[in-house]
């Protein structure tokens, strides 16, 4: 086989669709170092020595054969090296297939790792993007775009073909040559929505899942159909890829590249590192419409189980505040649930953990937890039983927990805890002290040889005192201990307990308000009323 001599640095071979070697250029000889003689009828995976070439490749010859041109990075080499094959038909009818090896262009590693490392650094979607297209603009490419699937940014988890053939899709980046006219930054704006009609250069690469090279005149005609008019400029555009994302074995959009007029149209190496850059911009996409996806579900799970109101029984008050994180969404729930003969029942939680899970398993331990106290359980049985659906979740999940029966004529209190944080009692002589609550081990870490124990212990509300119940995220902190986000909301309970019970929970909030964001908080304040 002769050598392109365009191309010094390619290496040619002619393979049939199982992968038997029938045609050896001399790049191929250098590359591989192999003689043609000695390559002819052995299987290249035999040749290269290299066991997990094989699948990949039987993968990419097997498209080809079937007609489909394929382009991409192969292990051939301990980095991998860029691979097309493409379908050609010999003499009878006989399928063959013509593997090309290019080197990548110098600096296409350092594009990819580049892209990896910024794309990855983020999970908002068109961040990453904007990364994306950002790298390759203008090193690898005159502009470059990336599209996802409307139903995708939709939140609708299994996007598929649209209908007849064509794609709706949403622009989540785009970037254009420093000399590409001004009206083209208002012609292809972020976020605009578009409908690219069947046997678009677009639709077809969404449709196949394939790559799809085309020209000037194939851009200007889409861009005209959309936009009523010509855009100048358009035509120079003379060599284009579009590429379709695709992650976990579907397709969620494509991503565009074009060079302009003056300089090298793609070749097969730069069609692979297309496919790379691509690759790397549908794992990043993927992984944050996921993140976006999960976090709107938790925080909505969360937002429908906490409860919009809590009611005090005559003789008490309550007040109580829950500030999310910032980011992630964690599992604090608490519950305040009346009880027969004017009692009450507090319980509040903490699911380790953050996003859907914890959201779930705070939404199934809070709706148990009430159904058992109404149910007449005594907080040590609660906890015990809470303890042992904690175990049968479906996703281990750890959570610490606290159980606490109130009878407002006494202010007398029963109480257990599961390694839930102990309340403090803020007295009106302005000391605070915790109120007495025996550990026992946070719910679902227990087995046959460490099982469950809550001491359940009686204290009692003195008048004029507030009672704090809070999660970890008003106290933990990385600056401090815990002993001392502790001491903090001691202070910050006694300067605030002067006013109304209200006053007290924002003025606490207030105080530390260095702990938000960084997790979930949720504080409960009770104190009996005044003579």
């Amino acid at each position: 086989m002769a050598e392109d001599p365009a191309r010094p640095g390619q290496a040619t071979v002619l393979l049939t669709p199982d992968g038997t070697v029938t045609g050896w250029s001399d790049g191929a000889a250098r590359l591989f170092g192999r003689a043609a003689a000695a390559a002819a009828g052995t299987a290249l995976t035999d040749l290269l020595g290299r066991p997990g070439a094989a699948e990949p490749l039987l993968v990419a010859l097997k498209a080809a054969a079937a007609g489909r041109a394929w382009s991409g990075v192969l292990p051939l080499s301990d980095e991998g090296l860029p691979v097309a094959c493409e379908p050609m038909t010999g003499a009878g009818g006989r399928v063959q297939v013509l593997l090309t090896v290019s080197p990548p262009r110098t600096g296409g590693l350092e594009l990819l790792d580049e892209a990896a490392r910024r794309a990855g650094s983020t999970l908002d979607p068109h961040r990453a993007a904007g990364e994306i297209v950002a790298v390759t603009v203008p090193r690898f490419a005159d502009a470059g775009a990336v599209y996802v699937l409307e139903r995708l940014l939709a939140d609708d988890d299994q996007p598929g073909a649209e209908t007849e053939g064509s794609a709706v899709v949403r622009r989540l980046a785009v970037a254009l040559a420093d000399d590409d006219p001004r009206e083209w930054s208002r012609e292809f704006p972020v976020d605009e929505v578009i409908v690219y009609p069947p046997g678009s250069p677009y639709a077809r690469c969404l449709a196949a899942g394939d790559m799809v090279e085309f020209g000037g005149d194939a851009a200007r005609d889409t861009v005209a159909g959309r936009t009523g008019r010509l855009l100048d400029g358009i035509a120079d555009h003379v060599s284009l890829l579009a590429v379709p994302l695709a992650a976990r074995g579907r397709t969620l959009g494509f991503a565009v590249f074009s060079r302009k007029r003056g300089r090298p149209p793609f070749d097969p190496a730069d069609r692979a590192l297309a496919s790379e850059l691509a690759g790397r911009a549908a794992a990043c996409v993927d992984n944050a419409c996921a993140y976006r996806r999960e976090h709107r579900t938790a925080t909505a799970l969360k937002a429908a189980l906490l409860p919009a109101d809590v009611t005090a029984p005559p003789g008490l008050r309550i007040a109580h505040r829950y500030l999310p994180a910032r980011s992630g969404v964690g599992g604090d729930w608490y519950e305040v649930v009346p009880l027969p003969g004017g009692r009450i029942a507090v319980v509040i939680g903490d699911s380790l953990g953050h996003g859907v899970t914890a959201a779930a398993a705070m939404g199934q331990l809070r709706v148990a937890a009430h159904t058992l106290v109404r149910c007449g359980f005594p907080p040590g049985e609660v906890l015990a039983r809470l303890d042992a659906i904690a175990q049968e979740l479906d996703a281990a999940q750890f959570a610490t927990c606290l159980c606490l029966v109130c009878d407002p004529a006494t202010l007398r209190c029963e109480m257990a805890s599961a390694g839930h944080p102990p309340p403090l009692l803020a007295l009106p002589d302005g000391t605070v002290r915790h109120f007495a609550v025996a550990h026992g081990l946070p719910l679902g870490v227990s087995d046959e040889e460490h099982p469950a124990d809550h001491p359940q212990v009686s204290a009692t509300i003195p008048p004029g005192a507030t009672l704090a119940f809070y999660t970890d995220g008003l106290v933990e902190s990385r600056m401090r201990t815990v002993d001392d986000g502790v001491a903090r909301l001691a202070s910050a309970l006694v300067a605030s307990q002067d006013g109304t019970l209200e006053e007290t929970a924002d003025g606490v909030v207030a105080l530390l308000s260095d702990q938000r964001g960084h997790d979930d908080i949720a504080l409960l304040l009770i104190r009996p009323d005044g003579p």
